[in-house]
Formats: C-alpha cells, structure tokens, sequence
C-alpha cells in the first residue's frame, strides 16, 4: 500500500506544480479539471450516482474561477445563488441529503477560487507555500503518527489520526515556514506560527471529509488515485485552508 501510495504520489504531484508555475490560463484549466472531478465524486459519495446537478455543479465552479478576474463580485456571489437553487431543486425532488448535496457547492468552488486569487495576486512563491505547507503538514502527521501513536485526536472521525500526528504535522510546515522565511528574507517568527497555525487548519479540513464520509458510509471519496482514494481525499485539506489564508491575508492587510 505504502509502495502504490508513493508511486501515485510522484506521478501526479508534478502536475499540481506545473499548473502553479505556468499560472493563467493553465492554473484556470487544471482547476476546472479538478472541480468537475470533485462534482462527480460528491453525488457519487452523496447519492451514488451522477446526474445533470452534479455536472451543473461543476460548471459553476469552473465559471466562477474564470471570472473571478473579469467579474469579482459576480463570481463571489454566483457559487451562493447556484447552492441555495441547487438545494431548492433537490430537495423538491425528494433527493437524499438535500443540504449536504447543495454544501458541495460551497465546499468546491470557494476553495478553488481562493486558490485561483492567491496564484494571480502572489504568484507561484505564494501558491507553492501554500500547497507545501499542506504537503508538509500530510507528511508529517503520518510519519510522527505511525513512529510515536499514542492518544487519538479524533476517534470518531477519524481513528487513524493522533495529537502527535498533528503536532508533528505542525512541526514539519513550521519548518517549511522557516525556510520560506529565510529565502524571503521575511520575519520568521511570523512566518513560522502562520504555517503551524494554518497546516492545524489544514488537518481540520482532512478531519471535516472524513466526517462527511463517514456520516454517508463511505470509505474514500473515489477510487481514481490508486493507494489515496479520490481527488476529495487529496484536496480536502487544501480545501479548508485556502479561503483561511485568502481571509486571514485581508484581514491582517498583507500585501502579496
């Protein structure tokens, strides 16, 4: 498993970078490959099947983040209009679910959107600390949990995840954020705290999935990766972090 787990991980993981450093319009297409990809396994996981809202829920997603640039506002709000349509729709028609059906919306376009504006506004540099911090975070729970074990972080969600994982995890991207700090020639102490801060908000996202997957009975969002499941069990963490930063960078004022 470790070994077909490993394999999966170097095929695909230089596609991810390639998007992220040839940016638009190649970000903008990945993208759109992901989120129609994220549509079918969400009504596979929901409803087991696929149908034309699932297909719609994708092609808002990918709308949105092309005109995130052109129509900001219209983008932001398109995703909010679509899921509270969508709901209606499905819950009319007697569908299970109805609102974590429509909450797939929400969960997919917001993210990939957030990731789209980090991209155009900080290029490639912010882009790849943001997935590396994720990376890092993955990485280190996994070996910290597996090499120390000892109390579970969530055993109803999630058996398999214990504190020293997470604390590991937060380790392994402070770290990460150390040495983004030094080649940035930035502020460490900050720089290091926002990573650890935020690969915690990371490991919640991989947490809120196995959640949802357990509450409907499944085990992995899909079987396209083999040794990983789906694109859901690749990008949930990256999912809940994005918008974090994107609201935390706002907030805070930061210039990219």
């Amino acid at each position: 498993m470790l070994k077909t787990r490993l394999l999966s991980a170097l095929a695909l993981l230089p596609l991810p970078i390639l998007a992220l450093y040839f940016g638009s319009p190649w970000f903008e297409l990945f993208a759109a490959l992901l989120l129609a990809t994220m549509g079918w396994e969400w009504e596979k996981m929901v409803l087991g099947r696929f149908t034309v809202c699932g297909m719609a829920m994708a092609v808002v997603g990918i709308c949105s983040v092309y005109m995130l640039d052109l129509m900001p506002e219209a983008a932001l709000v398109l995703p909010l209009v679509a899921t509270i349509a969508l709901y209606v729709v499905v819950r009319g028609q007697g569908t299970s679910h109805p609102l974590l059906y429509a909450f797939g919306m929400l969960y997919t376009a917001y993210p990939m959107m957030a990731i789209t504006y980090l991209l155009a506004q900080g290029g490639f540099p912010l882009a790849i600390w943001l997935f590396a911090l994720v990376w890092a975070m993955d990485t280190g729970a996994y070996v910290f949990g597996k090499t120390i074990g000892g109390p579970k972080l969530c055993p109803k969600i999630s058996p398999k995840k214990t504190w020293a994982g997470l604390i590991g995890g937060m380790a392994t991207a402070a770290l990460w954020g150390y040495a983004c700090s030094v080649y940035l020639k930035e502020d460490a102490f900050t720089i290091v705290v926002a990573t650890a801060l935020l690969a915690a908000v990371s490991q919640g996202g991989d947490l809120l999935e196995s959640a949802v997957k357990r509450y409907l009975g499944v085990k992995d969002s899909s079987d396209l990766i083999p040794g990983h499941g789906g694109v859901f069990d690749r990008l949930d963490a990256l999912l809940a972090v994005a918008p974090v930063v994107v609201l935390l960078f706002h907030f805070i004022g930061y210039r990219y």
